[in-house]
């Protein structure tokens, strides 16, 4: 029985001496999942077309909208607005030969959602007890043959248009869909590589050295 124990522990340890250790954030939130999220934002405000409302006043309604990455988005939408034409007011009052920052129409903000969905696929053995007489029952590490964590941005958002002089509805966009991904993959036991990924610039081996 010890000479079956020894080299599976010691296949073990070796390959979990390759894996290592890998610290994703010091801070409360990973980089990695501000951008997912920022990116998938960042993808549902550009599929909303302004061009409608170029040359118009327009003031925007957040008070709907809750989200820890509110401010982002805000600005994100602020800037598309900006680029299409339209002129944005800091108050809804409407229009008027006295008041002429006022806003021709007041655009409401919904957040359907903005997250993250992660996945994890594992190929392998699981972790398993092991003892010996006399000795404490322990877990051998697991032998992931094939591993992939997914990580996912999902942003869905809703903008509703109404007359800022009558507060009348005048029509709603479609449901704004963004969306974002991050792969890691281990192979026997090594890893992790950057499978595939849409957050993260891609550098060549020149620019990491040289910095450029």
């Amino acid at each position: 029985m010890r000479k079956l124990i020894l080299p599976f522990l010691f296949i073990s340890f070796v390959t979990v001496g390759c894996v290592g250790g890998i610290r994703d954030t010091t801070t409360a939130r990973s980089a990695s999942e501000i951008l997912l999220i920022s990116t998938a934002a960042e993808r549902a405000v550009a599929k909303y077309d302004a061009s409608a409302l170029s040359g118009k006043n327009v003031f925007i309604d957040d008070a709907r909208f809750v989200s820890v990455d509110k401010e982002y988005v805000m600005s994100a939408l602020r800037g598309h607005l900006a680029a299409s034409g339209v002129t944005l007011v800091g108050e809804r009052k409407p229009i008027s030969k006295g008041n002429s920052q006022g806003a021709d129409f007041v655009l409401e903000l919904r957040n359907g959602t903005l997250g993250i969905w992660d996945g994890d696929f594992v190929l392998g053995i699981p972790a398993l007890p092991l003892a010996a007489q006399g000795s404490p029952v322990v877990l051998t590490p697991p032998l992931y043959l094939f591993r992939r964590l997914s990580a996912q941005g999902y942003a869905k958002f809703q903008f509703w248009l109404y007359d800022a002089a009558t507060a009348a509805f005048i029509g709603r966009s479609t449901d704004l869909w963004g969306h974002s991904f991050y792969n890691k993959w281990w192979w026997l036991g090594i890893g992790p590589f950057d499978g595939s990924n849409d957050i993260f610039p891609e550098v060549s081996i020149t620019d990491a050295v040289t910095g450029e």
